[in-house]
């Protein structure tokens, strides 16, 4: 269903305020022209869900806040190993779902490409649906980022894996 393709997750709670961010990504890249190789998914909070969308993607890229201690707007570019550093002190239970989802498509014999998550800090969680002014300014260097990311996965040519 997705072989091949670059899937882009927005995971996060469109009603949180920044928590909502990686929603209002994938809401400002369907507005562009991307490549049919491009599957964007609003994956709102329920990580379970998207097991269907790993299977056989050629790369994953995950959009959500992330806190981390830095600033609000700040960009984090990592990988689901990066995440939990320590079990007992996760940066952030969406996070944690996802590293958890990548493993339970490998025990079932999925073969997902490489995942990559761009997380932004975010500066105010609270029942609002617009990201606040720190948050938003970032979404243009954040778009370009997750854009960057999607060409130079294409441009690396087809990575044929076993089904």
């Amino acid at each position: 269903m997705y072989a091949g393709k670059v899937v882009v997750l927005g995971v996060g709670n469109l009603l949180l305020a920044d928590e909502g961010v990686g929603i209002h990504a994938i809401q400002a890249l369907a507005q562009r022209v991307l490549p049919q190789e491009v599957e964007l998914v609003d994956a709102g909070t329920s990580t379970l869900n998207l097991l269907p969308y790993l299977h056989q993607a050629r790369r994953v890229i995950v959009i959500d806040a992330i806190k981390a201690g830095g600033s609000p707007g700040d960009i984090y570019r990592c990988h689901p190993e990066d995440l939990v550093a320590n079990q007992d002190q996760p940066m952030s239970l969406h996070q944690v779902d996802f590293v958890q989802l990548l493993q339970m498509a490998d025990r079932l014999g999925y073969s997902v490409g490489p995942a990559v998550i761009y997380g932004v800090e975010p500066g105010e969680i609270g029942w609002r649906m617009e990201l606040s002014p720190s948050v938003a300014a970032k979404m243009p260097k954040l778009l370009e980022l997750v854009v960057t990311e999607i060409e130079k996965t294409l441009e690396d040519g087809p990575d044929v894996r076993p089904t």
